[in-house]
């Protein structure tokens, strides 16, 4: 799809829940492996997507800021290359922000059906970095050491 498609597809996180789900077919696979998630009822899809569209910067769910980085691919699939911030979060994957502003950047993979709908998608995106900035004990890049024998 075109940039105009992925940029359309993040003012309908901002907008509401409802105009994210418009933009995909009635069957549908959504996976996070990040968070575990694989979804194929647009009513899941309704309450996964709810917080992306929080206006109240006092409750702590905080604004959802997305930006489209890249865009490859074409009328039947695309990749995304994006970069989310959430100012006014208060918690970002159950990990306090302590004054911080959580983000992470990832890649979002769509297959579209004859319509322009997507039918499959795909989230990938970097949890370890983002958590390590807010101050939890990981290091990026680090490789577990197994024990000499």
């Amino acid at each position: 799809m075109s940039h105009s498609f992925a940029v359309k597809w993040l003012k309908a996180f901002r907008e509401s829940p409802e105009a994210v789900v418009a933009l995909y077919a009635d069957e549908f696979v959504f996976e996070d492996p990040i968070l575990g998630q694989k979804i194929t009822s647009k009513d899941d899809l309704l309450r996964v997507f709810a917080p992306y569209a929080n206006k109240d910067t006092e409750n702590g769910i905080g604004i959802n800021n997305f930006r489209i980085d890249e865009v490859v691919g074409d009328e039947k699939a695309a990749i995304y290359r994006w970069t989310w911030e959430a100012p006014t979060a208060t918690a970002f994957v159950g990990v306090p922000t302590h004054g911080k502003v959580p983000g992470s950047r990832g890649l979002t993979f769509h297959a579209y059906d004859e319509q322009g709908l997507i039918v499959r998608e795909a989230s990938l995106w970097d949890v370890a970095t983002a958590v390590a900035e807010l101050g939890l004990p990981i290091r990026p890049g680090a490789v577990a050491q197994l024990p000499a024998a």
